[in-house]
């Protein structure tokens, strides 16, 4: 018998009342008898979610099938247009307004059972609303911190100055010892040390470019006085991550979903609140992690409909699922139920930390145009190949030539 909507919720709030069972598989994109989520987890994270799709899907007529990509984002540009697209996928709350605005997402806010904001925070509720649409549901917000190796560090520093002593101790490129593993042109990982003086990468209420001003350029300054000297040569993801995952570099500044892969390399990665800044204050990104509704809802079948919503419901309001992503991946939880919950483990008050310091990734479809510019010129300065200044206006120029 297939488990229709409201039943499923009257277990929802709580422990699961669905238990283990259930079949994963099927083919890319799906079909009409098939409901489909897309993700790209890795390592423990990919193993918890064939774990909560097992319990989730015991008992149903219509199971939720999963499909382990390595480039969401690309594989959706291709398949949503082309209708072979997953009818759910994980990602930040920032994609939403571009996706809504090439007609890839499915306005979910008739159908749901749950009210957005009694159930989670206000900023998580607010995230996944646009222009009056639903188009998901919040499941966990995350951010970057710090991350120090207790073999290497005693203490985690308070201060910016004092961690840059520390690195300055260890960091010795030539015996393959560094001071930080850190992306060091990517927005995301280093907008704590942009934003630290009030400067913003954009201003999603004007809509304006703040990459030229003196705030902002004071930011830039501070990465290459403090975090880029310490860095390996290599700026991509990849790259970054050997140092610390080898217990070759005392400090990284990462995510929740890196904390399992240091810690299998056997690194006890500690997790810490990002340092002090002199004259300023720390402002990272911050991104509510969302089970989006995609365009495939539109027209679907009773059975796939149903089974999404249920899905996104149960997997945003179950109490296994909350808990166990806070203790085993960091997760910070965004159901009020559980945001001051004891039981989540030693990381989540430390990125829940980082968190309050933060900002809201901008969901403004126009940030589409404006990464890769902004992160070039990142990698020039980076390079010593141009000064703050001269490359953040270059790639002014070249934003606001495609917003016109």
């Amino acid at each position: 018998m297939t488990l229709h909507r409201r039943n499923v919720l009257a277990g929802i709030g709580g422990v699961a009342s669905l238990t283990t069972a259930g079949c994963l598989g099927g083919a890319l994109g799906g079909s009409s008898q098939e409901t489909t989520l897309w993700n790209q987890f890795t390592g423990s994270e990919q193993d918890s979610l064939e774990t909560h799709l097992e319990t989730f899907n015991e008992g149903r007529d219509d199971p939720m099938v999963s499909e382990n990509l390595s480039d969401v984002k690309k594989q959706l540009k291709t398949a949503i247009p082309a209708g072979n697209g997953p009818h759910t996928f994980p990602w930040a709350h920032d994609r939403i307004g571009k996706y809504q605005s090439q007609d890839f997402l499915y306005d979910g806010s008739g159908d749901l059972e749950l009210d957005l904001e009694a159930t989670f925070t206000e900023n998580a509720a607010s995230a996944v609303q646009w222009e009056d649409g639903v188009y998901g549901l919040p499941y966990a917000s995350e951010t970057v911190s710090l991350m120090y190796n207790p073999d290497l560090v005693d203490e985690p520093p308070e201060t910016l100055s004092e961690m840059v002593s520390i690195m300055e101790d260890h960091h010795d490129p030539e015996n393959s010892t560094w001071g930080l593993s850190c992306p060091p042109k990517t927005a995301y990982f280093v907008s704590a040390f942009l934003h630290a003086f009030g400067g913003r990468i954009y201003n999603e209420e004007s809509r304006e470019l703040g990459i030229e001003t003196d705030e902002f350029l004071e930011g830039v300054e501070l990465l290459q006085d403090s975090i880029w000297p310490y860095v390996a040569d290599d700026t991509t993801y990849n790259g970054q991550m050997p140092p610390f995952a080898d217990g070759n570099a005392p400090f990284a500044i990462n995510g929740p979903w890196q904390l399992g892969s240091f810690r299998d390399s056997g690194v006890d990665a500690t997790v810490a609140p990002l340092p002090d800044v002199d004259g300023g204050s720390p402002t990272p990104y911050t991104g509510v992690q969302t089970w989006y509704f995609t365009a495939q809802l539109d027209g679907a079948d009773e059975a796939s409909l149903d089974t999404t919503l249920e899905w996104a419901e149960w997997y945003t309001t179950n109490e296994d699922v909350i808990t166990g992503n806070a203790r085993n991946h960091g997760l910070i939880p965004v159901h009020s139920d559980y945001v001051d919950s004891d039981e989540l483990g030693d990381d989540v008050p430390m990125f829940a930390e980082t968190v309050d310091m933060g900002t809201p990734m901008p969901a403004d479809q126009r940030m589409d145009t404006v990464w890769t510019p902004f992160e070039n010129a990142l990698e020039r300065v980076f390079n010593d190949q141009a000064e703050p200044d001269v490359a953040m206006k270059s790639a002014a120029d070249e934003i606001r030539s495609r917003w016109e």
